[in-house]
């Protein structure tokens, strides 16, 4: 009798943790680039990664708070921009600066290729010390969750331990990236980064694992540097060695045009 009054009552907090707008904590956006490139081709010329720019729609509704009502299977929340949101399917906030997040995570992908001479990221709309810029452009981050309440309300909480499942994830990314010659403003190269994140959470599997986002785009980023590799090998060496750094209106060029052939280099 008293094991079961126990179970009930820790039944009773997992749902008030998991259907009150998924409170079990925040989540945060994490990173880890793809590893180093082998010994390849590496190129005379300086990236600069500029902040990406935010073109997704603005829309974020949720209905969650209805899985607290007997007799509803189920509640669902759609969220274009999840970073300004609360209330997941078992987090209650992401810690998500799509802009600048996504172009770190870019720049780390660049430096890892052994692609060029240097990486970095900037905010500028002109970049003196480097002769290419990487534009990107984020189209969809959108995320759709259903909560499973089993029509039991808030006592839905005593049915997870046993296996069935909180519920799941739809999340998507998509990301336009174009490589651009800064001193004429050329587009270069241009790739989307896509892809689709599903999960179903239980309390034993794939438990508070609400946000794929890092793992799309580090896996479309693996297509996009085999994408980006292709292209600049087709170019003739003297293209990437003779290419000119951008000036900004009564700014020199800091830095000589490149000057020798591109040579072997190892990412570390």
């Amino acid at each position: 009798m008293f094991r079961g009054m126990r179970f009930s009552a820790a039944g009773y907090a997992v749902a008030m943790a998991l259907v009150l707008s998924g409170c079990v904590s925040r989540a945060g956006w994490e990173y880890r680039p793809n590893p180093p490139a082998p010994v390849g081709k590496s190129y005379p010329v300086i990236l600069a990664v500029q902040t990406f720019k935010d073109d997704r729609p603005d829309a974020n509704s949720t209905y969650l708070w209805l899985c607290m009502l007997p007799l509803v299977p189920f509640c669902t929340a759609e969220y274009d921009r999840p970073e300004s949101a609360n209330g997941f399917l078992t987090m209650s906030a992401y810690d998500f600066r799509p802009q600048t997040d996504l172009a770190n995570a870019a720049a780390s992908e660049m430096r890892n290729s052994g692609l060029f001479r240097d990486v970095y990221v900037t905010d500028r709309a002109v970049e003196p010390a480097a002769q290419l810029m990487l534009r990107g452009t984020i189209k969809d981050t959108s995320w759709r969750g259903s909560h499973y309440a089993y029509m039991v309300g808030p006592d839905v909480g005593m049915l997870y331990p046993t296996g069935l499942p909180i519920g799941n994830v739809d999340a998507t990314l998509s990301v336009d990236l174009r490589l651009v010659e800064q001193a004429n403003n050329r587009v270069l190269w241009t790739y989307r980064v896509a892809g689709e994140y599903k999960v179903t959470e239980t309390y034993y599997h794939d438990f508070s694992k609400d946000f794929g986002y890092s793992k799309i785009f580090r896996n479309g980023m693996k297509g996009a540097i085999d994408s980006l590799r292709k292209y600049m090998a087709s170019q003739p060496e003297s293209f990437w060695s003779s290419m000119p750094y951008p000036t900004e209106p009564g700014m020199a060029s800091p830095y000589p045009a490149a000057a020798g052939s591109a040579s072997a280099n190892s990412a570390n």
